[in-house]
């Protein structure tokens, strides 16, 4: 059983070695072909103008916006009521 073992370990050895080794020939025998150069632009794009300044785009009226209420800062009341286990009541909307 022992020599089984060591001649199944010894093919495999063998035959990824000679893989190895096949592959280094190939490559050696057919080298890279020389890198094509990278292709250079032949002129610049022309800069164009900006459409805002020759007036093919034009701006509209802007509506107003609504000003509503900016909430700042965070809401530390509600926050410890929460941690301490109160559950306050929902915030009521606005009509």
């Amino acid at each position: 059983m022992s020599i089984l073992r060591v001649i199944t370990f010894g093919t495999i050895t063998g035959l990824g070695t000679l893989s190895v080794v096949l592959v280094s020939a190939d490559r050696l025998m057919h080298q890279a072909v020389a890198a094509v150069p990278a292709p250079t632009i032949a002129r610049a794009a022309p800069i164009l103008p900006d459409p805002v300044t020759t007036g093919t785009v034009t701006q509209g009226p802007v509506a107003e916006t609504k000003k509503e209420r900016m909430l700042t800062g965070f809401d530390t009341e509600r926050l410890n009521a929460l941690m301490r286990g109160e559950t306050p009541a929902a915030p009521t909307r606005k009509r």
